[in-house]
């Protein structure tokens, strides 16, 4: 009987070539999906008709982008983040006891902080940051600018250097190569005089001329940041020859050129010691091979450093910062910015110079107290600390917080600029607790000066009055 579905005696058809044919298609499908895959990893669009979509479901996952192949075309790389202290330098690891909260919290509604903007970051040790008020808002921090410029000194200098001051000996001429001094005086141990003094004693008699070489710094004699007002008020000019801060005139030709002033100075200096110098005094490089027949030496850095805290002594400030940055003072601030960079701070805060009288330097209290902090932590951290003034004791605090429980336990930087006023360091409790600090406040002259009243009361509330 014929077989169902087959016509009797009907040929069977050859199912090798339909096999062929079947194979070549599929071979076919399979180079151009490997096309097509290949194009999409190296960087094609595969752009499709609106609202098509692949039929297959293995075709529609090799045209998605490969999570594993890595993209050829240029692409944005996000550095590998950088390391971060901020929140460990912020955080506690006990209670803050209820008693230290309401002293705090008394404190900062005292009355003198009407009218002010201010920044105010206070940690100690075991409970962490127990105050913050605006840490973050930058402001004038007056002379708790010198507390970076310490901290750079003592970071970038050899704290035994010494600024250096020579008269060399040019064929019948003098040079009076100045070497940034900013503790050089007219008359005294330490002065113009005595170098006069050894000049005549080396033997030299009447010369053809005095020349003032002052090349050590820039010839800048002011920094960014600073109004006309300021100088010589609050600071002498700049220069490489500074001789009683440079504030013993106020003429246009000296505020212009100091150094050429004291250079002339010099020469009376000389003449009343008998050495006879002609004038004019002029500019002129000091050549190294020529004999050195006087030279005066300041104190060490170290001292110098100790010295500027104490006083706040802007000339000192400012000396320092050129000699960081070998005559410059931007290139000074930069290095200083770049040696702290791996205190992992993140410092986001301004600067102009070193003395604290810009008004370009900004900079908030939690950053002041960070920087403090982590200043703590360095090998020369406990003399920077013995360096402040302590209050009631010495220094720019020696009259103030002088109260029985805040006298020789708080030692701090001061600031006081017309507009401002700040105070960060360091304090200990009554229990014996660190704290670091830092308060920074600015407003209008007459009521930013009420306000050191209440940086004060809150110093006393941490520490316990």
């Amino acid at each position: 009987m014929p077989q169902e579905g087959r016509p009797a005696g009907a040929r069977r058809p050859d199912v090798r070539w339909g096999t062929v044919a079947v194979a070549v298609l599929a071979l076919v499908a399979a180079a151009a999906l490997v096309a097509t895959v290949l194009f999409a990893l190296a960087g094609g669009r595969l752009d499709e008709p609106s609202g098509a979509a692949p039929t297959d479901a293995a075709t529609a996952a090799a045209l998605r982008p490969s999570t594993t192949a890595p993209d050829p075309r240029p692409t944005t790389t996000t550095a590998p983040p950088a390391c971060d202290r901020r929140d460990e330098l912020d955080a506690g690891v006990e209670p803050v006891p209820a008693e230290l909260r309401a002293r705090v919290d008394a404190a900062l509604a005292h009355p003198g902080w009407s009218g002010l903007d201010r920044s105010v970051s206070v940690w100690v040790e075991g409970y962490g940051e127990v105050a913050a008020v605006d840490p973050d808002r930058a402001l004038l921090p007056a002379s708790n600018q010198k507390l970076l410029t310490a901290v750079g000194v003592h970071l970038l200098l050899d704290p035994a250097e010494r600024f250096r001051t020579e008269v060399r000996r040019a064929g019948d001429e003098l040079v009076l190569r100045a070497g940034g001094d900013p503790t050089l005086r007219a008359r005294g141990a330490h002065s113009l005089q005595a170098l006069a003094a050894e000049v005549a004693r080396a033997g030299v008699g009447a010369v053809s001329g005095l020349r003032v070489d002052a090349t050590v710094f820039e010839g800048a004699t002011s920094a960014r940041g600073w109004q006309d007002w300021q100088v010589p008020t609050y600071v002498g000019p700049m220069s490489g020859l500074v001789v009683d801060d440079n504030r013993g005139r106020t003429d246009g030709a000296y505020l212009a050129d100091p150094a050429l002033g004291n250079g002339a100075a010099f020469a009376r200096a000389l003449g009343g010691v008998g050495v006879t110098v002609p004038a004019p005094v002029v500019h002129g490089a000091a050549d190294p091979l020529t004999p050195v027949v006087a030279a005066v030496e300041s104190a060490p850095v170290g001292e110098l450093t100790r010295s500027m805290l104490q006083r706040s002594d802007n000339e000192i400030a400012e000396s320092l910062l050129r000699r960081v940055g070998d005559g410059s003072t931007d290139v000074g601030l930069a290095r200083i910015a770049e040696a702290l960079e791996p205190w992992c701070l993140h410092l986001r805060g301004e600067s102009g110079d070193g003395s604290g009288l810009s008004r370009a330097d900004h900079r908030s209290a939690r950053e002041w107290r960070r920087v403090l902090q982590v200043a703590l932590e360095q090998p020369w951290g406990p003399e920077l600390r013995d360096a402040l003034p302590v209050a009631g004791v010495s220094g720019t605090l020696a009259g103030r917080l002088g109260g029985p429980t805040t006298a020789g336990r708080v030692q701090a930087k001061t600031g006081t600029i017309i507009g401002g006023a700040a105070l960060s360091g360091y304090a200990t409790t009554g229990d014996g607790r660190l704290v670091v600090f830092s308060v920074v406040e600015n407003g209008e002259p007459g009521a930013a000066s009420r306000g050191v009243a209440s940086i004060d009361a809150v110093v006393r509330a941490v520490v316990g009055a």
